[in-house]
């Protein structure tokens, strides 16, 4: 029998209200008061309401030291379970501080990604999209790489549409929204927007035992090599492929010249509506060539602009 998937969100809780000495410039982080971040509990609350309509159980994964568990108690109260991976390195007892870990999403990523497959097939993977050490959102679109799963990241409403598509809505710039539908599995990236976590009763708070965290070691896992860009720069079309010029040396020389060519004229006047400039537009590329390609290189190259 196939193992039920489940639904798995993954939180980095840190303390937002660190101490910093005057006189030295030390900072002291005390864990007890590691909370999450706004975007992280929305993504917590999404995902138990997605466990509630799908009948699916609900894991909740960080990577961190022991102190991460604290802020996790309330998570744990909803019936939510916990396991917190060990930041320890292998062969050596010292754990990465929080700190260390927000300079290395990479590595976070591929020991979420990890914990995931261990624990089962992932009907869903939630994520905030920023967490409260200082990180930048790039774990969630590192996670969906290391799991090979579609990531869906912006999002600031989650609707569902049955037993396994959900209808969402991306934030866009200028504020506009896309609205598309997303199927599992799938990685989301969710923002605060208009949902908080619910509370936990205080009864199932008070029962919740200090070792209710399933405490797992760090796994020894290899990268994966960047992908590195060059720098950006305008869109330029590809070069149109013209016949040599015939003739005798002066003629290819006149051809290459062009001194015997006539110069187009611009034939608008203007202003002219959406319409009409499109049109002026695909009629002189397709008078210079670069439309009407029997390879297709001219509508790609529209299109890509």
């Amino acid at each position: 029998m196939a193992e039920a998937p489940s639904l798995f969100v993954c939180v980095a809780p840190d303390d937002l209200r660190p101490q910093v000495d005057p006189l030295s410039g030390s900072v002291t982080v005390d864990e007890r008061w590691a909370v999450l971040s706004a975007s992280e509990a929305a993504a917590v609350e999404h995902a138990v309401r997605m466990g509630e309509a799908w009948g699916l159980g609900v894991v909740a994964i960080t990577v961190g030291p022991p102190g991460c568990e604290v802020a996790l108690a309330e998570v744990s109260a909803l019936g939510v379970a916990v396991c917190r991976v060990d930041t320890a390195h292998s062969g050596s007892p010292r754990r990465l501080s929080p700190a260390e870990l927000a300079g290395e999403p990479r590595w976070v990523a591929a020991q979420l990604a990890a914990q995931i497959r261990r624990a089962g097939p992932a009907a869903m993977v939630l994520c905030g999209d920023r967490s409260a050490r200082h990180g930048v959102g790039a774990v969630p679109g590192l996670l969906a790489a290391e799991l090979r799963m579609p990531h869906a990241l912006g999002l600031v409403s989650i609707e569902l549409t049955g037993d396994s598509t959900l209808r969402v809505d991306k934030r866009l710039e200028g504020g506009w929204r896309e609205r598309i539908v997303i199927a599992r599995p799938s990685v989301l990236s969710v923002e605060a927007a208009g949902v908080r976590l619910r509370r936990a009763d205080i009864r199932s708070l008070v029962g919740v035992p200090p070792n209710a965290a399933e405490v797992v070691p760090a796994v020894d896992v290899e990268l994966r090599g960047t992908v590195e860009f060059g720098a950006p720069g305008p869109y330029r079309p590809r070069p149109l492929r013209v016949a040599p010029p015939g003739g005798d040396a002066h003629e290819r020389l006149v051809a290459l010249a062009g001194a015997n060519a006539t110069g187009s004229a611009s034939r608008v006047a203007g202003p002219l509506d959406a319409k009409e400039a499109a049109d002026e537009l695909i009629a002189f590329l397709s008078a210079h060539g670069y439309l009407g390609d029997e390879t297709g290189g001219g509508r790609e190259a529209v299109g890509a602009s």
